[in-house]
């Protein structure tokens, strides 16, 4: 576990990085694919949520995501629930011998209460904030200090702050492409904008935004650690087009 300082109102304020499973720092997924489980494209009931996690634990996915921006809190909190029991049901390893890992999506109180309810075992589970959402300082003063923090950026400077920032633990930097998974998406970086984003920072490197099959090679050539998907994973043959992912990642 390592420790830095950011700072804070009242000075600065202490801040503890959660570490690997070997101690060293968070290690990105090793087959590439962060999947992220929008309840705008998935639909927000549970039986649909938890059905698509466990297909993608199934397939080999070890970073997923849920994303339930607009559900309120109380139907956001039981589809973190059942998610959650869906990963500790899973009990799956990657090859390097690593829990899956579920993020959830801006809900820092959500993050904690999940990570917070009752031991889990195997259960790993991360929360990744927005540029928008509570800072990734205030949010880990909640947070088990093995909890990961990742963030999304969207320029080479908002990288380089979070590469900075000892609370962060991945990048995430995007729109790579256009996509339509956002009602306002900020302006596209392309693959240029993975590559400075690369230059600039150590820490896991994601690319996000209108990622699909045939563009995650050339997200992964231009620097990124792994590519974050989610209307690349098609709802109706979702097993299919995850293998299809994996396939173009491997």
């Amino acid at each position: 576990m390592s420790e830095g300082r950011v700072p804070g109102n009242a000075g600065e304020v202490p801040v503890r990085r959660p570490s690997g499973r070997s101690g060293g720092p968070l290690r990105p997924p090793s087959n590439r694919l962060y999947a992220i489980v929008d309840t705008g494209f998935f639909g927000s009931e549970a039986t649909a949520v938890t059905g698509t996690v466990r297909t993608l634990l199934d397939c080999g996915v070890r970073w997923i995501q849920l994303r339930a921006k607009g559900v309120p809190d109380l139907a956001a909190w039981r589809l973190a629930e059942a998610t959650g029991r869906a990963f500790e049901e899973a009990q799956s390893v990657d090859g390097e011998g690593d829990a899956p890992l579920l993020w959830i999506n801006d809900n820092a109180a959500i993050a904690a209460a999940l990570l917070a309810s009752g031991p889990r075992t195997g259960f790993r589970g991360g929360l990744h904030l927005g540029q928008d959402d509570l800072p990734p300082a205030a949010a880990r003063l909640s947070l088990p200090p093995d909890c990961p923090i990742g963030y999304s950026t969207h320029s080479r400077e908002q990288a380089a702050d979070a590469e900075a920032d000892p609370a962060v633990d991945a990048v995430a930097i995007g729109p790579v492409f256009g996509t339509t998974t956002k009602e306002r998406p900020d302006p596209v970086v392309g693959l240029a904008g993975v590559a400075e984003a690369r230059e600039v920072t150590s820490k896991p490197l994601i690319g996000i935004g209108g990622i699909d099959a045939a563009r995650a090679p050339r997200v992964i050539e231009a620097g990124a650690d792994a590519v974050a998907v989610v209307s690349a994973l098609d709802p109706k043959n979702l097993a299919a087009s995850c293998r299809r992912l994996l396939q173009s990642l491997a």
